[in-house]
């Protein structure tokens, strides 16, 4: 390889008609100096180069052209993601093709003192970045010098000599130049830029000011009046936990039984006419201590009924985890797979690893996925379909999630039905009736642009999923549903599912403090009915999940007090209330259940929802441990740990027999 004094300018590299690189077609470069006209001399199609090279064989181009032709994708690209060729392959025959210099940034890494944190984004939207100085001049890198040549110039305002880098080595590259930037923003952009909207205070000055006024009034309230207060807030309790209970009765007519939403039959009604119509899609799956089923994940990820060259796929580790960094890399995954590692910082939440990843996301929508999810197929398809029926404003579709394992123990089954009338009733009611949509963490399908725009996910909320979904409704966004479902594995063992509960009821309860800073600002944004509707669903459930148990104890208490005929001709409403409370809360609650198992197909499950009451005391132990936590701990991540299902060792040894079968 040549010093850096003897790289040549660009317009002194010798070149002549050259095809676009991962293309075929032949057409001329800019700057490149071309060979006279009736010359013999001609530019190798990478085809060529690829077989020459040893990368494929001469049966295989055939194969990859078709794919081209229906796809629309680069050769190269192609080669990439079937894992033919790594992305610093493909690099070289580009660069050979088009008489270029490739530049192995891992040999000759980039001078560190050219590239600006100002200009950030402009190298990552152009896949390029300034690499050294030649004779006084700037030498850019760039994943496609043809497409970044006249963005290069224009930042710099003058010509640049480009060489050619992998698109991979690039954003490498930029992540370990900018990795303090990137880490900075993803814990704190969204702080800094929509600090209203940010968990990272836990109640501003005017909440605990409100706070402590309402704990006085209460307690000169009891003081003055012990009967009558402790009657009061009874019964404003108990209209708050009915509340929630019509709705879930509502949800049984409107989620199920109403006529779907345009965006839920649209992969039936829009079908992109072929694959050469289908946009670039990124996929995140955020990873933390998951090596066991690390393999299922990518297992799923290959089967998914997309082009694989327009799948951009980023695996997102924590910088210490090597055990799933390492069980990943084994795997010898196609470069469509994209590792991110992410530093070591507190807090260490899923949304900043999401958002320390989301600069490098290529695709027009993208999706995340956790790393025990199965999605569907034709999920990323359905998906389009949606988002292409649907206007501008609907900014995101959530999947429905339900679990593979749903058999496996009393908790997984109560799990499984708490999950069904979640995401196939509850969720699309609040679709259809335009109410505020709290998502549902996995499977939620973005158009990427949108996410961006809206300060992207809440480091500081550990359910940043359902302050999303809120705070793009306040922003004039809309969420649909789409009928495919993400199988997921269920807790099966009680500690981890109260870890994963306490959780997701803790960072509900951010929510509603957050979006609650300023109520008079939500109720305009949102309107009279998502103002409603968000206290019923954010703030009606978290309430409901903390005081349900209480009922038990005040009718039983109401009886138990009543020495005489007349403490209990007095006490008796306000036990009947209570107990009517429970049962219609519980009854409805159970009857969505059924219905929603029944109609998933399920029913094995319609009697075990009978048990419900008891797995609603469980949510309730998750909701103290939560409101404990929210004081103590408030941005702690409980981890859930996953690959424990007894079902593990049977679809582990289905993923890794499948493992070598290459992506479409």
């Amino acid at each position: 390889m040549s010093e850096e004094g003897d790289a040549p300018s660009a317009g002194g590299l010798e070149g002549g008609e050259v095809a676009r690189p991962g293309f075929g077609e032949a057409h001329a470069v800019p700057g490149f100096i071309h060979q006279p006209p009736g010359s013999r001399w001609r530019v190798p199609l990478l085809g060529e180069l690829a077989v020459d090279a040893g990368l494929i064989g001469a049966d295989t181009v055939q194969g990859v052209l078709a794919l081209q032709r229906r796809c629309g994708t680069r050769f190269g690209d192609i080669l990439i993601a079937q894992g033919k060729a790594r992305p610093a392959e493909i690099a070289r025959l580009v660069a050979a093709q088009s008489s270029i210099r490739y530049i192995d940034l891992r040999q000759d890494p980039a001078d560190p003192t050219l590239a600006r944190a100002n200009a950030l984004d402009f190298y990552i939207a152009a896949r390029c970045m300034p690499w050294r100085w030649v004779k006084r001049e700037p030498v850019y890198v760039a994943a496609d010098p043809e497409r970044a040549r006249a963005a290069i110039e224009a930042h710099e305002g003058r010509p640049c000599a480009i060489f050619v880098a992998s698109s991979s080595d690039i954003d490498r590259a930029l992540r370990e130049r900018f990795r303090e930037e990137l880490n900075e923003r993803a814990r704190f952009a969204l702080a800094t830029e929509f600090p209203e909207s940010s968990a990272h205070e836990r109640m501003t000055l005017p909440q605990i000011r409100v706070a402590a006024a309402l704990l006085l009034a209460a307690c000169l309230a009891f003081w003055l009046a012990p009967l009558g207060t402790a009657f009061a807030i009874n019964v404003l309790t108990g209209l708050c936990f009915l509340t929630v209970a019509g709705l879930r009765f509502a949800s049984i007519f409107i989620g199920l039984f109403s006529p779907p939403t345009k965006e839920e039959h649209a992969f039936d009604a829009s079908l992109p006419s072929s694959d050469m119509d289908l946009p670039i899609y990124t996929v995140i799956v955020p990873l933390f201590e998951e090596a066991e089923v690390v393999p299922i994940l990518a297992d799923a990820l290959k089967k998914l009924d997309y082009p694989a060259s327009k799948l951009d796929i980023k695996l997102v580790f924590e910088e210490t985890d090597e055990a799933t960094y390492e069980a990943a890399r084994k795997l010898g995954l196609p470069g469509n797979f994209e590792f991110i590692r992410v530093p070591c910082t507190l807090p260490l939440t899923k949304p900043k690893a999401c958002n320390f990843a989301l600069p490098f996301a290529r695709g027009e929508f993208l999706v995340v996925y956790d790393a025990e999810d199965i999605p569907a197929p034709d999920q990323l398809r359905r998906a389009v379909a949606a988002f292409r029926l649907g206007d501008p404003k609907l900014a995101c579709v959530q999947a429905q999630l339900n679990y593979y394992n749903w058999f496996e123990n009393w908790l997984t089954r109560q799990f499984a039905i708490e999950y069904a009338s979640f995401f196939d009733l509850l969720l699309p009611t609040l679709a259809k009736l335009g109410l505020p949509v709290p998502l549902g963490g996995t499977s939620t399908h973005f158009r990427t642009d949108v996410l961006r725009c809206a300060g992207a996910w809440d480091p500081y909320n550990v359910t940043e999923d359902a302050d999303l979904g809120i705070r793009l409704a306040m922003l004039g966004y809309r969420t649909s549903i789409i009928r495919s479902t993400t199988e997921e594995e269920a807790n099966c063992r009680l500690d981890n599912w109260l870890r994963q509960r306490s959780r997701w009821i803790k960072g509900w309860v951010q929510t509603y403090l957050v979006r609650m800073r300023h109520p008079v600002r939500l109720y305009r944004a949102l309107g009279l009915k998502g103002f409603l509707g968000f206290q019923i669903v954010i703030g009606g459930f978290s309430l409901s999940n903390l005081v349900h148990p209480l009922f038990y104890l005040a009718a039983i208490a109401a009886l138990i007090a009543s020495d005489s005929l007349a403490d209990l001709a007095r006490d008796l409403p306000i036990a009947i209330f209570n107990l009517a409370v429970l049962v219609s809360g519980y009854g409805i609650t159970i009857l969505a259940g059924m219905t929603a198992a029944g109609a998933r197909g399920r029913k094995s499950l319609v009697f075990d929802a009978l048990m419900m009451p008891a797995y609603w005391l469980l949510i309730s132990a998750g909701a103290y441990k939560a409101l404990q936590q929210l004081v103590t701990r408030p941005f702690h991540w409980e981890k859930t740990e996953h690959g424990i299902s007894r079902l593990m060792p049977d679809q582990l040894a289905r993923a890794m027999t499948e493992s070598d079968r290459p992506m479409a």
